[in-house]
């Protein structure tokens, strides 16, 4: 059950930081928001205890890597139970292409991001992940054009005195 988490202008002005770059030494990170190098590596070590921090990762661009075609897919289950939604995303879970996978409102059950090679990589996909799962009633595909805005970071605000978080831990 999620707990409330107090972060103070310290703790945000380091998560600040580390979205930006989790690789800044633990020093420099200590003179930005003027506290000693010891107190900066306890914060961050509390703040990954708390769940606050999840995980520390390398984002790697997709389309560098010759992975071209991103999908939006909506998808509608034919029988929406507990179990087969729980094996759905589990599924999908396993799937190397579903970068994200969301159970929604509205007039479907999911919403899919899967990133592909090209359309050839996202028919086969299909076949096998979506139509040949047994429990689709219905999908729908659609094809980003252009990206606007890619983001991973949560702002915050560094002026109020302290924010209260809910934190999985």
């Amino acid at each position: 059950m999620p707990k409330l988490h107090a972060l103070d202008r310290v703790d945000r002005k380091l998560l600040n930081l580390l979205q930006k770059d989790n690789q800044t030494p633990t020093r420099t990170l200590a003179e930005k928001v003027h506290i000693s190098q010891p107190t900066c590596l306890r914060r961050i070590r509390e703040l990954r205890e708390a769940g606050v921090i999840s995980a520390d990762v390398a984002l790697v661009d997709p389309f560098a890597l010759g992975y071209g075609m991103l999908a939006f897919l909506e998808v509608s289950l034919n029988n929406q139970s507990d179990e087969h939604m729980q094996e759905f995303e589990a599924r999908m879970g396993k799937e190397a292409e579903v970068m994200q996978c969301y159970f929604v409102s509205g007039d479907y059950d999911y919403f899919l991001v899967v990133h592909v090679i090209d359309m050839d990589a996202y028919y086969q996909f299909v076949r096998r992940v979506i139509s040949g799962s047994g429990n689709v009633r219905h999908f729908q595909s659609r094809f980003p054009m252009k990206r606007a805005k890619f983001a991973t970071r949560i702002a915050f605000d560094e002026k109020q005195a302290e924010v209260q978080v809910r934190v999985p831990k």
